[in-house]
């Protein structure tokens, strides 16, 4: 059963079957994006939660703080010229992963999920070499009334020359964004999409008018991966209202830079 808004579709995943190379279908621009219910229960998140509530000095070392709340991930762009404290990293998180989706393994199920949609392709984490493999996730959270993440687009970051060795892999211009939301907020915290907005803007964001622009808005379930045209498609996360963090963890997906595979980073 799929429920269709615009070019956007809630998918449960039994019917991802009819829809084989979504990512492909997405990365050419043919659909928006997809929801895709219940790729973790929400015990499943439960227990994701608990372990990164209990688990903070585990985790410490790669906790950063952001204007929207604080990340736990690897800093592709910290070192242009020398990416191997990022792969180290990228390693180090990767079993941490691991041990904080102790219950349901994290990277085995979102490749369960591409697999599904990638058009019969391999899918993979991004990868230089075998000791120059990309993060597979990044965790956020979005703490309440500190503005959300402000509107932005993935094809705006990507001339950083941090991205020159993930070029040569990925296709990365007009690649995809995924997450899943690991817990919501009491209000608040959706995905924001600025159908509004030219592909190039004419005024500093600050003075944008977003609440008179043409949006859509879209407020997945703990469990539930999102997948969209990130990269080219305005988009934000509106401010969390209440006492809860939204917690949500994801990175990129997209096509391999010979468009044989589907590799995911972030």
């Amino acid at each position: 059963m799929a429920t269709i808004t615009s070019d956007f579709f809630t998918l449960n995943k039994d019917s991802l079957k009819n829809y084989p190379d979504a990512i492909n279908q997405i990365y050419r621009g043919n659909i928006d994006g997809i929801c895709i219910k219940n790729v973790f229960s929400k015990e499943d998140m439960l227990k994701v939660k608990h372990n990164l509530e209990n688990k903070k000095d585990y985790l410490k070392d790669y906790t950063y703080t952001q204007g929207y709340g604080k990340f736990i991930g690897a800093i592709l762009q910290a070192n242009t010229d020398d990416k191997t404290a990022y792969f180290k990293d990228a390693a180090a998180l990767r079993v941490r992963l691991k041990n904080i989706f102790e219950h349901r393994d994290y990277e085995t199920t979102i490749q369960a999920v591409f697999s599904q949609i990638s058009g019969g392709r391999e899918v993979q984490a991004a990868q230089e070499s075998s000791n120059k493999v990309y993060s597979p996730a990044i965790t956020r959270y979005t703490s309440p009334s500190q503005g959300g993440i402000k509107v932005h687009k993935g094809n705006e970051f990507i001339d950083h020359p941090a991205f020159d060795g993930l070029k040569q892999v990925a296709k990365v211009r007009n690649s995809l964004s995924y997450f899943i939301v690991v817990d919501k907020p009491e209000d608040g915290g959706e995905l924001v999409l600025y159908d509004g907005l030219p592909d190039k803007l004419t005024v500093p964001k600050q003075d944008l008018d977003l609440d008179n622009c043409q949006k859509r808005s879209f407020q997945p379930d703990a469990g539930d991966m999102t997948i969209f045209h990130g990269a080219t498609i305005w988009h934000a996360i509106s401010d969390v209202k209440g006492k809860k963090n939204r917690i949500s963890i994801g990175g990129f997906v997209g096509l391999s830079a010979d468009e044989r595979k589907v590799v995911y980073w972030s």
